[in-house]
């Protein structure tokens, strides 16, 4: 059995340590932990306040949400059992488009998003499915600002300050943002949880340093911690840009992206998602 990441760069095998983890490694983050009732909404006015004092670091919402879409280069090291690293393109287009196109030595890996779904396509031609709530936060990867925008839009979105914390070092907000569905959506009530995510925010600079969720590879498995982090921004034509980003699972790293160049509004249109 294989088990494929929520983003583009990891693998991770039944046979693997981290694999092996799935029903433990959940205790600290139960999901339980998480869980808001589905006909209650909780938006704390202090998350609401520390999302819009980053938006407003980060350039400004008028300035982000001028931003149509994103093109990235860059390099990027897979930590897989020897580390890879390789050239890699990123292209995004709101929180539903996303596309990354590496260039390995063997060929081209390329991971699409498009909609509610996507697929991972390997070197070999071989392609894996990427589940609804896995695309949902591809859009995030390398641009923390438009799930923070959405969720002071969306009044049925859940938005919990859950405190000042250490976080890898760093004094920061721990905000978690998590949709709620009707009954019909989510006869479960666990839909909600399963997708929450923490965002944490240093509490000087006021940028995204973290966004913390868990992994899910089936139905009622407790699923897999994850992280990705963000490092080194830097001002883009007035925006303020990760230009690091790493990725982990259960603390394990997965992949470290590092941006050379960004480009905002190029004109990426429905086309460059298709494969």
């Amino acid at each position: 059995m294989n088990f494929t990441s929520r983003f583009c760069g990891m693998r991770i095998r039944a046979s693997s340590p981290m694999c092996g983890l799935l029903c433990v490694i959940c205790a600290g983050v139960s999901t339980l932990s998480r869980v808001v009732a589905q006909t209650a909404v909780q938006r704390d006015q202090q998350a609401l306040i520390v999302i819009a004092q980053t938006i407003a670091a980060g350039g400004g919402q008028d300035l982000l949400r001028s931003i149509q879409d994103l093109t990235e280069t860059g390099n990027v090291t897979y930590y897989w059992s020897e580390p890879v690293t390789a050239t890699v393109t990123i292209k995004s287009r709101g929180l539903q488009q996303f596309r990354t196109d590496t260039v390995l030595s063997e060929g081209q890996r390329s991971t699409i998003v498009n909609g509610g779904g996507g697929s991972q396509i390997e070197v070999d031609g071989t392609i894996r499915t990427i589940s609804g709530q896995s695309a949902s936060d591809l859009g995030c990867l390398t641009f923390p600002y438009p799930p923070l925008i959405a969720a002071m839009q969306d009044s049925s979105t859940n938005v919990i300050y859950v405190g000042l914390v250490a976080h890898n070092g760093t004094s920061a907000y721990d905000v978690r943002i998590q949709k709620t569905y009707s009954l019909n959506q989510d006869p479960q009530g666990t839909r909600g949880a399963r997708e929450a995510r923490d965002f944490y925010i240093d509490s000087n600079a006021l940028v995204v340093v973290a966004i913390s969720d868990q992994f899910h590879s089936g139905t009622n498995d407790q699923g897999l911690a994850h992280e990705i982090d963000y490092s080194n921004y830097q001002p883009e034509n007035g925006v303020m840009m990760p230009l690091q980003i790493a990725e982990s699972a259960n603390g394990a790293p997965g992949s470290l992206i590092t941006i050379g160049q960004v480009v905002f509004n190029s004109g990426l249109n429905d086309a460059d998602f298709t494969w």
